[in-house]
């Protein structure tokens, strides 16, 4: 009976030993996964899975900003209307996953906004305060000039990136994110504003001395305003141009083109053509696909039915054509 004793004690001692070596291993495991962690694991914060670090994106704060007051207000509608160009785009924006702002002039266009916006995520302001009364000045100098002046009165908005749209612009909603990636092109130069060229080098009556001909207009409806209080400095010295006066069919890429000629090495930089287009192009082009489609709604619904009447081309339907809606 002692022998049997003593081999029992005997082996509750070595299985109490193997618990710890086995607690030491797990120990020691888990410190080892620990350094291992400290010593990869960057700045920006990382998903521990594992042995395996997954990185978790940063969550940028990017927005579309829209301007409007008259005639595009009026218009809206809770239907859809071949005349309601700010109506489509404000629907464009819903089915993105970004915020946006509309700058109207008025209480009674905020109102209206407010009633016929599709989404709650659209932000309606007013801005009372215009730069020149609308009797003062031709209607398209008047409407120009608030448009630019809205732009200044609400930049910086969007601490990552600030995309300004007209209101007769299409976005393809399924290629949301790489439009707003564009941001990462124009940051990583350090620039606070990305532009393209425009279709015509310099139309006629745009002409000024103090640009050379050579640097060509820029479109004054698609703005990336990338670096916050760089690019409302800018939009305030394009208003400050446009108070002292613009072409004589009142629109803003001639001030717009001065101001960029004056900046154009440290905050301007040109985004490739290509990501719009414009009323002579073809939003289904393979080659280089389209972000925006830069032209009125009842011509892009034109343009589907032409396409439909011609032939059963992939992609165009009465309902969307080559991810835009028109």
């Amino acid at each position: 009976m002692r022998s049997i004793a003593v081999a029992a004690a005997i082996l509750a001692r070595c299985l109490a030993d193997d618990a710890v070596n086995v607690s030491r291993v797990a120990a020691w495991a888990l410190q080892r996964r620990e350094e291992r962690i400290r010593r990869w694991l960057p700045s920006q914060p990382f998903n521990r899975t594992g042995f395996r670090l997954v990185p978790v994106p940063p969550k940028l704060e990017r927005g579309f900003l829209l301007v409007a007051t008259k005639s595009p207000v009026e218009r809206l509608r809770r239907n859809e209307s071949t005349n309601d160009n700010l109506g489509a785009i404000l629907r464009d924006v819903c089915a993105t996953p970004y915020p946006a702002r509309l700058v109207v002039r008025t209480p009674s266009e905020k109102a209206r906004a407010e009633r016929f916006r599709p989404c709650p995520k659209i932000e309606i302001v007013a801005l009372e305060a215009t730069d020149a009364p609308m009797e003062r000045l031709a209607r398209a100098t008047s409407l120009r000039l608030f448009k630019v002046g809205a732009l200044a009165a609400n930049l910086p908005l969007y601490k990552d990136g600030t995309l300004y749209l007209d209101n007769d612009i299409a976005i393809r909603r399924d290629r949301a994110d790489v439009l707003m990636g564009l941001f990462d092109e124009v940051r990583k130069r350090h620039k606070a504003l990305g532009v393209t060229k425009s279709h015509l080098c310099i139309p006629r009556g745009h002409w000024t001395s103090e640009v050379p001909p050579g640097y060509c207009e820029r479109n004054g409806g698609i703005l990336f305003f990338s670096a916050a209080n760089r690019s409302a400095a800018l939009a305030r010295e394009w208003l400050e141009e446009m108070r002292q006066g613009t072409s004589k069919d009142g629109r803003d890429q001639m001030p717009l083109r001065k101001v960029l000629w004056r900046h154009r090495d440290d905050e301007v930089f040109d985004l490739p053509v290509g990501i719009q287009c414009g009323p002579y192009c073809d939003p289904c082009s393979t080659d280089d696909p389209p972000l925006l489609w830069h032209t009125k709604r009842i011509d892009r619904v034109r343009w589907a039915q032409k396409m439909l009447l011609k032939s059963r081309r992939k992609g165009v339907s009465a309902r969307s054509v080559c991810g835009f809606q028109p």
